[in-house]
This record gives structure tokens, C-alpha cells and sequence, in this order.
């Protein structure tokens, strides 16, 4: 039973749960922040995106690289069939983090009105004392969500985030209805959807998968608490260094700089761009791009891992590159229509984040050459650019606003992923490189110019304008997928990995037309 844990059928199952639950997910997660950010004051927006800021702030200074070694180590045991092992870990982890984000909470609270003040926050003590609660569901939710994504059960981990999503939308639809959606009844609501989350996580955790494990109290022979300990320990040091790269910790400098008012603006572009990028392939199909690399073997990896990096980069710039050119051309009608026209001043931000997320696409790619490769103190070492950040940040802030967090907190990502790329360069190549970007930047660059001159030529409705613009973009996508954005190796892998009746809507949108310039990919098993 537990060698089939991990087979191809559970595998596939596992793809289509996933990509079904996210997409309710976004669904969800747009309508309710729609209604969150039309209901809001834009302080009190501010303020609210502000305390969502503290959550990687307290996951990262205490880390203790916990959710790292669940990930690795439970797959492991599961494999070979030591589900009380399983079962410590997760158990173990979930009480190692409950520990260190109450005493990390506990120290923010006890030091508030010391630091607060600096943050613009030093009248909100009692929203960030319910927000605590929220914070500690947060990581014991998402501990759950990861287990059971070991056990391929992403029917529920997935799920629940779809759930999180619908309970908010539902509390904040009531609460706007009733004309009581205001900054402290937003987090109270999300608090008791993260409540009904966890519930149902830890439910679904004791019913599927501590049904089969041994009752006895399982302990670890001290051999393999010391290999646990020491992945912990390098993970932890490796999550520090990524805290201040995190795009929401930007949000306290822009704090300390400026004002809530900014923070609210700046969040409020940042999320719209992380939903975009949601939608992105190597976000929907990560339970099965990280077998496609590992499984690799290494008298192959010379021919297959470029292929591989290749696809993976050309499936997320496929998604990519239209959604920078539409921001690029509607960013304002966007704002104006979704959610009445609020941040709108400053709504050349989007297509400027979006385009730092559209240069930093080759993130994974990069770094899971760079795992297979073994590279794990280059992926450690380039933390080091999270310095160039904050110096950056402190720089360019007072200077360009949040154009200028933008630009710091964007090419810092860009320097990070390619000090990673430089040192696995040689597997690690984009083998259709120039037509792809001869290809994107002629179609898609043409297609923003026309879609200027409609609007110039034809004075309309921002809504009309919006659709105008879908159509010019859907007549424009058919051409570029038929085009050298994929090469021939990328769509022999969509043959590969969608052989079933789902390759007929692929072959009908043209991603399945084979270009004779890359020999064929042999079949994965």
C-alpha cells in the first residue's frame, strides 16, 4: 500500500485535484479581495497588509527549518513503510513551531510600543493581538496541508485552500452586506476561516493518515535525530537569508519611509501580480516537475536536463508574456473596473512588478538544476543578495517611492537567480533562447501598440476597452503558441505528460504543433 503511495496513477490524480482546486482557489480569492479592497479605507488596507507582513517575519527569524525537513524526511518514511516515524515527524514539527511562534509573538507584543510606533502601527495593538491567532492557525494549518501532500493526498491539502479562500469570500461578502467589513471584523473573519481550515485539516490528517499508523510512541534511534537536526539547522540558516527577499517585507520599509497609505498601494499591486503568477504551470504541476528532474539519471543529465529547464521556462513565459503586455496596456482600466478605480495613481506599478516576475520566471527552473545537481551552499551563498535589498531599498525609497521598492526588490530576485544560474550554466540552458524572445517581443509588443491606438482612436468605457483588448490578445495568443515559443522537445514532454483525452484541447490550441528544430524527447516511464 505504501509503494503505491507514490506510483503514476495517484500521481495523476494528484495533477488534476490540484489544478481543479486552484483554480477555484482564484476564483474565490479575487471576488473576496475585490470586496476587501472596495470596502477598506485605504489606511486601515495599509494597516491590514501590513500585519499579514508579520507572518514570514515570524516563520523566518525562528525557522528552525521545520516545514523543510517535514518535506523532506515524511516522503522518505512513507516510502519505506515507517508510518510511525510519519507520524512523529509531523507531530514533532507542528509542536516545534507552535513553540517558537508564541514566543516570537509573545516578544512582539511585550516590545510593541517600542517598535510599533516606527511602523505606523502603535494604535493597533489589539487587531495584532487577534491577528496572533491567526498567525498560529496559519503554520499549523500549512504543516497539515504538507503532510498530507506526502500521503498524495491534495484532494484536501489543495482543498483547503480552496476552502481558506470561500470561507473568507463568504465572511467578507456578509460582513460588506451588512456595511461592518472594517480592518478588525477583515482579520476576525479570516482568523475563524483559518479556524474552520485547521478543523477540517486535522480531521481529514486523523481519519487518512494516522488510521494505519502504529499506535505505540515512536522514537527515533539518535543517529537519525542528528542527520534530522543538522538538515534543520542548514534549512534554517538558509530561510534567514531569504526573509529580506521576501516582497512583504518590503512593506516595513516602505513603513518607515512613507506611510500605511503606501504600504496598502504597494500590497495591493504585489498581490494582484502574485495572482497572476498562481496561474503560472510550474505553480499548477510542482507535484510532478520535481520528479521529472530527480528521476533523471546522471549518464543523461547532459541531454535532459536543458530540455527539461527549456520546458519548464518556456511553459511559464508562454502564460507570462501575455499577462505583462495586458498590464502594459490596460494597468489603469484594470484597477478602474475590478475595484473602482482606488490606487489607481500609481497603477503603472503593475506592469512593472509584473515584468520583474516575468524576467525572475526562471527561478525554479534554475534552482532545481542546481539541487540536482547538489549546489545546496550556492543556493545558500546567493542569500547573500538579501544585503543588496536592504541597501537598496534604503536608497531608492526616498528617492523614487514605490517605483523604487519595486525596482530594489525586483532586481535583487533578478541577482539572486542569476548568481544560482552562473554556477549550473551548463545544464541550465534555454536551448530555443533567441526565437523565443524574437517571437514574444514582436507579438506581443505589436499587440500593446494596437491596442494603444484603439484606445486613442475609439474613446470608450474602461469595461469596453477591457474587452476590446481580451480580443485583440486571444487573436494574438492563437499565432504565438503556433509560433517558436515552444521547440520541439517542450511539446513532446505535453505529449508525454497529458497522453489522455486532455490532448485534444492541446492540440487545439495549437501547443502540440511540433517544430522540426529539437530532436525528439524519449518517453518518461
Amino acid at each position: 500500500m505504501i509503494n503505491s503511495l507514490y506510483d503514476r496513477k495517484k500521481a495523476r490524480r494528484s495533477l488534476f485535484d490540484t489544478v481543479a482546486y486552484r483554480m477555484v482557489s482564484q476564483v474565490t480569492t479575487i471576488l473576496g479581495y475585490i470586496i476587501l479592497v472596495r470596502a477598506l479605507s485605504k489606511r486601515d488596507f495599509g494597516v491590514f497588509n501590513l500585519l499579514y507582513s508579520f507572518i514570514p517575519l515570524v516563520g523566518t527569524v525562528a525557522s528552525l527549518g521545520l516545514e523543510q525537513t517535514l518535506r523532506r524526511f515524511q516522503p522518505e518514511y512513507l516510502r519505506m513503510g515507517a508510518r510511525g516515524a510519519a507520524a512523529w515527524l509531523v507531530k514533532w514539527v507542528s509542536r516545534a513551531r507552535l513553540g517558537t511562534n508564541v514566543l516570537i509573538l509573545m516578544g512582539l507584543l511585550l516590545a510593541w510600543n517600542r517598535i510599533a510606533p516606527h511602523f505606523d502601527l502603535g494604535a493597533y495593538r489589539v487587531e495584532f493581538e487577534v491577528f496572533g491567532i491567526l498567525a498560529l492557525l496559519h503554520f499549523q494549518s500549512q504543516i497539515l496541508q504538507l503532510s498530507l501532500a506526502s500521503y498524495m493526498l491534495h484532494r484536501y491539502s489543495v482543498g483547503s485552500v480552496a476552502m481558506l479562500s470561500f470561507g473568507k469570500l463568504i465572511w467578507y461578502g456578509g460582513l460588506a452586506a451588512a456595511g461592518l467589513l472594517t480592518l478588525r471584523t477583515a482579520i476576525c473573519a479570516d482568523a475563524m476561516a483559518y479556524a474552520c481550515v485547521y478543523l477540517f485539516l486535522r480531521v481529514v490528517y486523523r481519519r487518512q493518515c494516522l488510521a494505519g499508523a502504529p499506535q505505540e510512541n515512536y522514537s527515533p534511534p539518535p543517529e537519525e535525530r542528528r542527520r534530522l537536526l543538522r538538515y534543520g539547522v542548514f534549512n534554517n540558516f538558509n530561510d534567514a537569508g531569504t526573509l529580506f527577499l521576501d516582497s512583504r517585507m518590503d512593506n516595513f520599509f516602505i513603513a518607515a519611509f512613507m506611510n500605511t497609505v503606501a504600504v496598502g498601494i504597494y500590497s495591493f499591486y504585489g498581490r494582484l501580480t502574485e495572482m497572476a503568477t498562481n496561474i503560472l504551470p510550474i505553480r499548477l504541476f510542482d507535484n510532478i516537475i520535481q520528479p521529472m528532474f530527480f528521476a533523471v539519471r546522471p549518464a543523461d543529465a547532459d541531454a535532459r536536463l536543458p530540455q527539461y529547464f527549456t520546458f519548464l521556462l518556456n511553459m511559464n513565459l508562454l502564460v507570462m508574456w501575455p499577462i505583462v503586455a495586458f498590464s502594459a496596456a490596460y494597468h489603469a482600466e484594470i484597477v478602474a473596473v475590478g475595484f473602482g478605480g482606488k490606487f489607481v495613481q500609481s497603477s503603472w506599478l503593475l506592469p512593472l512588478i509584473l515584468a520583474f516576475a516575468a524576467i525572475n520566471c526562471f527561478a525554479t527552473p534554475v534552482s532545481l538544476v542546481a539541487q540536482y545537481e547538489e549546489k545546496a551552499g550556492i543556493q545558500l551563498l546567493s542569500k547573500v543578495f538579501a544585503g543588496y535589498n536592504v541597501l537598496a531599498m534604503l536608497i531608492l525609497i526616498p528617492k523614487l517611492g514605490l517605483y523604487g521598492a519595486a525596482l530594489a526588490s525586483g532586481s535583487a530576485q533578478l541577482l539572486k537567480n542569476a548568481f544560482v544560474w552562473w554556477h549550473v550554466r551548463r545544464r541550465a540552458v534555454w536551448i530555443n533562447a533567441a526565437a523565443s524572445i524574437a517571437s514574444s517581443v514582436g507579438i506581443w509588443s505589436a499587440a500593446v501598440a494596437l491596442c494603444y491606438a484603439v484606445k486613442h482612436l475609439v474613446p470608450a468605457p474602461p469595461l469596453v476597452q477591457l474587452l476590446i483588448g481580451i480580443m485583440i490578445f486571444a487573436l494574438a495568443g492563437l499565432l504565438y503558441v503556433r509560433g517558436p515559443i515552444l521547440c520541439r522537445s517542450d511539446r513532446e514532454l505535453l505529449l508525454n505528460l497529458f497522453p489522455g483525452k486532455e490532448m485534444r484541447i492541446l492540440r487545439l490550441l495549437g501547443l502540440l504543433h511540433v517544430a522540426e528544430s529539437v530532436p525528439p524527447v524519449r518517453r518518461i516511464n
